[in-house]
């Protein structure tokens, strides 16, 4: 019988899986962790004592206590987890929606990394001090001189300064290294893993270059799977292509596109298409030339602060009006809602 009632509980909790049919249970005794539901109150302040945030419907001292019999308290309700990633299917504890979740200074509680991790464990009724550093609470203030590293100007990883801070808008440097190489974004440097590296730079541009480590049994076009080869000299890389004669499906700007390969000679290759009821004819070169050096941007102006807010806070940065401040946090934990 025990083993029979373990099934029903089992195959119930699995068809709630699959229907996504959730409740949440209010729980007396019941610690928090990730995918909770619960309300606090909180008391946010310097080291000097002064409160910059509060559950308090009032002005209040950081050590006033949490006596919603004697102050008009709001709990702040929050989830423990990512709250850009909840899953339309998730049931809130009842009246909840997502527009309930708080935010203390415009932050969720998942994006006060210190104050999160300390949240876990608490259960109802418990009270906490939370003592942060600014890379734990509203990260390190954005300067002029700050260093980052960001992949958002080339699609690769290197290394950024701030230069000049306005209003809506920074201006950003990049901080090259001689010999630094990378893989380049860009057909066909692409080809080649850490072949791009800067050979030179001034105050207002970087000049990249391409040195191939592999010649053979390279896809220039995505159809001809390793059906080119490449050389280079000192200024430019030649790659010519041999497909093999007759049928292939090519993908041009999102469309499948039928075609054929019908004669190749040392300079061109002659194709068909076929599209629409229609046949098209076509030559294209056999070996294409690319420059092997690139000039890029040394500086970026008037970038906004939203497109660099991301990149800014992995590098434990922001542009937040407490970043750079020590904080301390009271938290009560007033209820703690589970999935059930």
């Amino acid at each position: 019988m025990k083993e029979i009632t373990k099934g029903i509980v089992a195959l119930v909790a699995i068809l709630a899986i699959i229907s996504g049919i959730y409740g949440y249970t209010l729980i007396e005794k019941s610690y928090l962790r990730e995918g909770d539901f619960a309300e606090i109150y909180y008391i946010g302040y310097f080291e000097n004592g002064t409160v910059f945030a509060s559950s308090f419907n009032e002005n209040v001292s950081f050590d006033t206590p949490f006596d919603d019999k004697n102050y008009n308290l709001t709990p702040l309700k929050i989830y423990m987890g990512d709250t850009t990633n909840l899953s339309e299917k998730i049931k809130y504890p009842e009246g909840w929606s997502y527009t309930s979740l708080g935010n203390i200074k415009d932050w969720k509680i998942n994006e006060i990394e210190g104050l999160y991790e300390a949240l876990k464990g608490m259960k109802k009724g418990e009270e906490k001090i939370i003592e942060l550093e600014p890379g734990k609470a509203f990260k390190n203030k954005v300067v002029n001189g700050t260093i980052f590293i960001s992949s958002l100007a080339f699609g690769f990883d290197t290394k950024f300064k701030i230069s000049n801070i306005s209003d809506d808008a920074v201006d950003i440097e990049w901080m090259p290294e001689i010999g630094e190489k990378f893989t380049f974004p860009d057909y066909p440097h692409l080809l080649w893993e850490n072949c791009t590296e800067v050979v030179s730079y001034n105050n207002t541009t970087v000049i990249l270059k391409t040195t191939p480590d592999r010649l053979d049994n390279l896809t220039l076009y995505p159809w001809w799977e390793n059906a080119s080869t490449a050389s280079y000299n000192d200024t430019h890389i030649f790659i010519t292509t041999t497909p093999p004669l007759g049928n292939f499906t090519a993908i041009i700007y999102g469309m499948e596109i039928s075609g054929s390969v019908k004669n190749i000679t040392d300079e061109k290759i002659y194709l068909e298409f076929y599209y629409g009821g229609q046949t098209f004819s076509e030559e294209v070169n056999r070996t294409e030339t690319f420059n092997r050096t690139a000039e890029y941007p040394k500086v970026f102006e008037g970038i906004q602060k939203a497109v660099l807010e991301e990149e800014l806070l992995k590098n434990g940065y922001s542009f937040h009006e407490l970043a750079g401040e020590k904080v301390i946090f009271r938290v009560k934990v007033v209820n703690v809602y589970k999935a059930s």
